[in-house]
Formats: C-alpha cells, structure tokens, sequence
C-alpha cells in the first residue's frame, strides 16, 4: 500500500502529543470530582460529570490508538456508571478502585511511548483516495470547452454544419472528412475527444478500426462518440469494442450530441463537501477534520456546541459530525435545537462516540441524526460515511431549489439569488444586471411540432446559458419559457453584450422533430443596479425591457431604464402573452 503523506502523519502525531499533554489535566479534574463525591447518596449530576471526564480520556486515547488507556477508562467509566444506576453511595472499595485506575492513568501518561507501534497503525492507513480540491473558475465558460475535439466523417458538409451547431454551446470542434486526415491531427494534437462515424470508403466498420489504431497509437482510451446513418446491432457492437462511449443516429441531434459531450469531456472537480465538526475534545475534533480534509474536503470546527449555529450561518454545511457527550449540551439535545430550526431540518448529522451501549446508540439516532459511527474510527470509513450522507443531502437539496426539465435554479431559488445579490453589489460598491429571456412564439412551437420539440428548445438554451456564462453568473428558469440571468459585475452595456452573443449563438442552433426541423430565437430584457436600487424593481425593469423588445420585432435585446414598470400594469401587453 502507499504510505499516507508525510504531512498526515506529522498533524497526527502532533495532535496525538498534544493531547498527551493535557490528559494529566483530565486526570487531576477526575480526581478532583472523586473526592468532592459525599459518603451519602450522589447527586446524578456529580456522577454523569466523572462518568463524562472518564468517556472523553477514553474516546480521545482510542482515537489515537494508546488502547492501554482506552481500556482503563472505559472499566473507570463503566464503574461510575454502575454506581449511577445503583443509585446509592459509593463504597469505599469502588473508591479505592477508581483510585488506582488514575494512578495506573498517569504512569501510562508518563510513558506512552510502549503504545507507538499502535497509535501508528490506527489513522496512518492510506486514506481513499483525495479529491482533487475543486478549482475556482472565473472566467468565460465557452473557455473551460476549449479542449480539442476532432469530428471525422466523410461528408463535409454535415461535419461542418455539425461543428458550427457545437460552437453555439461553446465546444471548438476541428471537422475532418478521412481518417488519413484523423491521424495526421492526432499525430500533430491528442484530442480531448474524437466524434467519427462508423462507416468509410475503407469500410463499413472502418471508424470503429480507426479508432481502435488511435488508441493504441496515444497509450490510453480516448472519449469517443459514434455518429451514423446505422441503427443496427453489427455497427453498434463495433463502437462498443472499439471503446466508444456514445452512440447517436443520424440525423444527428445537437442538444444529444451535447449532453453526451458534457459528459465526456466535463472533468472539473465537484465542489468538495463541507462538514462541521462539534466535539469538546479539540484535538479529536482537528483529528476527525484532519482526515476529512485529506480526503478533499472542507471542514470547520466547533468546540462549543452554543457556536454551532452562528458558524452554520457563516458555513454552508452539507453535515455535521458531533461528539455525542459534550458538556452543558450533549449531541442529542444539540440536534435537536438543530431540527427545531426551518433551515437545519434535513441538514444530516453523524455521532461519533465512544459509546458501544446499543441502546443509548438508538435513543441518540431517534432525535433525527442520520448515522453512528463508534470511536475509534477507521479513517476509510469515517470518509465513506460522510460522502454518502453530505452527498445524498445534496442531491435532496437539487431537487428543491432546481428545475426538473432544465436543471436550473427554479423560480424561488433565483428571486432568492437575485436579492443576494443586489444586496453583495450595494455592499461592495458594484455593478449587477439582471437580464429576463423568453423563447419567442414558444406556444407555435409546441403547437407546430408538439411538446417534446418544445422541451428540446428549452433544454437546449438552458444548456446554452449554463455553458457560455460564467461561474459567478446564477441562471434560473423564472417560468415556462422564461428565464432569468443574474450577472454581478457587470454594467449594462457589457451585459448587453454578452446577451446579444447568446442571442445569436442560440438562433443557429437547428432542432429536430421527426423529419422536420426548425430554428428559434429569444428575446431578453435587461436591468441595471445601482441604475435601478432594488431587486423588485430590477424584475420589474427588465420585464418591460422584454416586453419592448417583443414589441420592436423579437429574436433582441433591450436595455431597461430606471421609469419603467411592469408590463403586468399594461393592459396591450395581454396580446404579447403565453410565449406570443
């Protein structure tokens, strides 16, 4: 196996001899409460506090593999909780043992160096394998498609009309008509992908074998997507063991051929997820974020569980990994503060603890926390189970706030952009557009071609909007075939700009409805701030720069100003409505 980082290994050991240094604390304060415990019947209160202090030494000691000391805390632990449950005084011999347990505590703190060899084999494990940490993208998103992609088929003209149809959704394709001119490309530049069709004048499986050449020639297995005029199982088989990834029939369709390619050649990291970390023991709580945070992820850390909320206000969470005991608060009442709260009810929690008691594990879970994971945790699997759970609170979290056709922010989600944003512009002294975008005559389409083809156009500019803007920019479907676009930073004219290149890249792209095809062209409407103050206003302002731009022909781009109202207040405008 490979050895984990030199770095991993030297926060650990650093972690690891910072709590060694403070168990002799831990071990004075157990003392301090065994001799303030009354001849008489103990309060529950003194006694759950000596039981907390003996769990914490044996959890932390566990965590950093000094099992000796795990073992002794956890008989000291399970002794006091005995007493707890008998609920009568403490007996002199249970004194005495208790006694000895913190004596045989600091020897064991005092050398622990006979407990190395263990410590070093639970957490320096090689850890699954790091996400590359997601990369921050500010420029234009036509340049992150900028990879080569090589189209080969014998027909020039469709490769040429299929290259320009690509370029709308900011792919640059370089068409090539023989696979002679295919392997002097690939000899000049590798691709990033290759689409071919499958037969040639060499024959009629000649793209398959061409391709099956390429990847021997380059050493690795290239992302490929088969076209042709072939619909039969000979010709797909071949692609498959060709090592094709993708198959479409012609005639081909753009906005297929596009969701195939996104995929293929789209290797961005995902965003890393972000986990709050709660534990009173600091040094387990940087240990948990250390291995997360080698496994890609961000972390924060919570020592107090009274900071939780404000750091989640500060911290978009996608779970939180709780100590179960904590003093004043314990991770149960913890989570349950956290579901009393509109915007923490499904967030996930996970409790790491020493605790093994199966029904003290249950009663913690029936609070709403979504998993237990039992100290000591193996760093493998400390990540898979929070990859899992922050990965499914993302994928619940998409389907609330996005589109289903699209994918999109939907209509709530993007208001709610939009007011962020106005709000991050009048702070920071900076511009913001906000721009409304409707499908012109979008009803004759699903009346002339039925709504299958109408979903096409409205995928196909939401692919297009996505692709060709930045990362900062929000895209959202504002309703049926409106859009909207929050661009902060940009002025108005700048913003128009960019509209208008939209405007044209979406009026070339050809649609496809059984044996017909069709065009389709938008119209948009653009607002300003600081021009216009206000979200409300800005919505307002750049409804009636829509509707003007309807009005003045369509397939445009107007730009608002700051005494324009709704065009819901223009009783002409009725004539415009339903995508007219």
């Amino acid at each position: 196996m490979t050895a984990p980082s030199d770095t991993f290994k030297t926060r650990k050991a650093r972690l690891r001899s910072a709590f060694l240094a403070q168990l002799p604390q831990r071990i004075s304060e157990a003392r301090l409460r065994l001799a303030a415990l009354p001849d008489t019947p103990v309060e529950p209160e003194a006694l759950t506090g000596l039981a907390l202090v003996f769990h914490t030494i044996k959890g932390s000691s566990a965590s950093f593999g000094l099992a000796a000391i795990s073992d002794l805390a956890r008989q000291a632990e399970d002794t006091v909780r005995h007493a707890l449950t008998a609920a009568e005084p403490m007996s002199t011999q249970v004194r005495a043992t208790l006694e000895r347990t913190l004596d045989q505590l600091a020897v064991l703190q005092a050398r622990p160096a006979e407990e190395t060899n263990a410590a070093d084999r639970f957490g320096f494990e090689p850890l699954p394998a790091a996400a590359e940490p997601a990369v921050v993208h500010t420029g234009h998103a036509a340049q992150r498609r900028a990879k080569r992609i090589y189209l080969c088929d014998d027909d020039g003209d469709l490769g040429q009309q299929l290259c320009t149809q690509l370029a709308c959704f900011g792919y640059q394709v370089t068409a090539l008509s023989s696979l002679a001119e295919l392997r002097a490309a690939v000899a000049a530049e590798a691709p990033a992908a290759v689409i071919m069709d499958v037969m040639f004048p060499e024959g009629e499986h000649a793209g398959p074998a061409a391709l099956t050449d390429l990847h021997e020639t380059l050493g690795y297995v290239v992302p490929s997507l088969f076209i042709s005029s072939r619909d039969d199982f000979q010709a797909r088989l071949q692609a498959v063991k060709a090592g094709g990834s993708a198959y479409c029939t012609k005639p081909v369709k753009t906005t297929e051929m596009v969701e195939f390619l996104d995929a293929l050649t789209n290797r961005e990291s995902p965003t890393p997820f972000h986990v709050l970390v709660v534990d009173d023991e600091p040094n387990i709580a940087r240990l948990h974020a250390l291995v997360l945070e080698e496994a890609g992820m961000t972390t924060t850390i919570a020592t107090d569980p009274a900071a939780v909320i404000d750091l989640l206000k500060g911290f978009n969470a996608d779970l939180v990994l709780m100590d179960m005991y904590m003093p004043q608060c314990s991770g149960p009442e913890l989570a349950r503060v956290l579901r009393q709260m509109p915007g923490h009810v499904s967030l996930p929690i996970i409790y790491v603890s020493s605790e093994t008691d199966r029904e003290r594990q249950f009663r913690a879970l029936e609070v709403g926390a979504d998993g237990f994971l039992t100290k000591p945790v193996e760093p493998a699997r400390l990540v898979n189970e929070v990859s899992l759970r922050a990965e499914r609170m993302r994928t619940l979290h998409a389907l609330m706030v996005r589109d289903g056709l699209t994918g999109l922010f939907n209509h709530n989600t993007i208001m709610q952009f939009l007011e962020i944003g106005v709000a991050n512009a009048r702070r920071d002294g900076r511009p913001l557009c906000f721009a409304m975008i409707d499908v012109d005559r979008f009803k004759r389409v699903n009346d002339a071609y039925g709504h299958p083809a109408g979903d096409q156009v409205l995928m196909a500019l939401s692919r297009g909007l996505r692709l060709r803007l930045r990362e900062c920019d929000v895209v959202g479907r504002y309703g049926g075939e409106e859009f909207a676009v929050v661009l902060p930073g940009v002025e108005v004219e700048d913003g128009k700009v960019i509209l208008d290149q939209l405007r044209t890249s979406f009026a070339e792209v050809l649609f496809y409805a059984g044996d017909a095809t069709f065009r389709c062209t938008f119209s948009a409407g653009i607002a300003a701030f600081p021009q216009i103050a206000s979200a409300d206003a800005l919505i307002e302002a750049a409804d009636v720069a829509l509707y003007s731009a309807k009005g003045n022909g369509r397939n445009r781009v107007e730009t608002a100003s700051a005494n324009d109202r709704s065009r819901s207040q223009d009783p002409i405008a009725a004539e415009h409505a339903n995508g007219q």
